[in-house]
């Protein structure tokens, strides 16, 4: 539980920053996180099923390092990081941006397409 605590917090700052640092990005006045099982039990996968979210969700700037999957919608900066614990991987998703009502919505939306992403081998 530790691990993950500390990899979220990580994940925060990084989201923070970069959403200062960005041009034309969000201020960041909102910023709201939510973790979810999925369907696999490979962290591997989890970051390819986050990727597949911001796709299927019209994300823009797309962008996957080891330890997120982070892209830009209308409004918004999200990034999706993955922690492996048991039975399932952990998907925690975080979303920042001036408007909360568009923020918690987007969140919701990764966080549900996330977490119903099946993979059939």
């Amino acid at each position: 539980m530790r691990k993950l605590l500390v990899k979220m917090g990580m994940a925060a700052a990084l989201l923070a920053t970069a959403a200062v640092a960005l041009p034309g990005a969000a201020s960041g006045a909102s910023l709201y996180w939510a973790s979810t099982g999925v369907n696999t039990n490979s962290v591997r996968t989890c970051f390819t099923f986050a990727g597949d979210a911001m796709r299927n969700l019209h994300f823009q700037n797309i962008r996957r390092s080891p330890s997120e999957v982070a892209g830009s919608a209308p409004g918004v900066y999200a990034a999706i990081t993955c922690v492996g614990t048991a039975p399932r991987v952990t998907a925690v998703v975080m979303v920042t941006g001036d408007n909360g009502g568009t923020v918690a919505q987007t969140r919701d939306a990764l966080r549900n397409k996330i977490a119903g992403i099946v993979n059939f081998d």
